[in-house]
């Protein structure tokens, strides 16, 4: 048994490290702050956990498809906490970016979400790994300047890239307001 050990780490164990290293299991989120927005999108409302949101966005792939309106990035608003929250309560938007000039039909919803201060995490990374440490980075840079995590954040992906925009504190009066509703 002792003989085999390293054929045991050669051919099982070495290529699982190397498979979790490509999914980008010891990659870190950067951070930054800055201004980012004037985004125009179409989504859906979603309630409940938040794992169920990509057949959320599947439907608004689907919808846009059949409008023939092309779908930008992917993006989420994240309304609720799921530290504070019952999953079941859990609120957010899905959709996608879309030209300024289109105008999707029902059942689709559009927004604008204005040009905003934020701080953003990112990473690229599988979506198994991406969130966690994505969110991770956010709660530290909170707790590094005496903050909180505020709502709502904005969860952008494209090219297996995530950023995550949070809201800094003198922005806060937009979110507590909302955002334009053009739908």
């Amino acid at each position: 048994m002792k003989k085999h050990w390293h054929y045991f780490l050669i051919v099982f164990l070495l290529p699982v490290i190397v498979i979790l290293w490509w999914w980008g299991l010891f990659s870190s989120a950067r951070i930054e702050t800055g201004e980012r927005g004037d985004y125009y999108y179409a989504y859906l409302e979603a309630e409940g956990p938040y794992s169920k949101l990509t057949s959320k966005q599947g439907e608004v792939l689907f919808t846009l498809k059949q409008q023939g309106i092309e779908a930008g990035a992917q993006i989420t608003l994240i309304l609720s906490d799921p530290r504070t929250t019952p999953y079941k309560q859990l609120q957010a938007r899905t959709g996608y970016l879309i030209a300024k000039d289109k105008m999707p039909a029902a059942p689709l919803k559009i927004d604008t979400i204005p040009l905003r201060k934020v701080v953003i995490a990112e990473i690229k990374a599988h979506p198994l790994f991406a969130y966690g440490k994505a969110y991770s980075a956010l709660l530290d840079y909170s707790e590094q300047h005496n903050t909180t995590l505020h709502l709502p954040t904005l969860e952008i992906v494209e090219a297996s890239v995530l950023h995550v925009e949070m809201p800094l504190e003198d922005s806060l009066p937009v979110a507590k307001t909302g955002w334009s509703n053009g739908s």
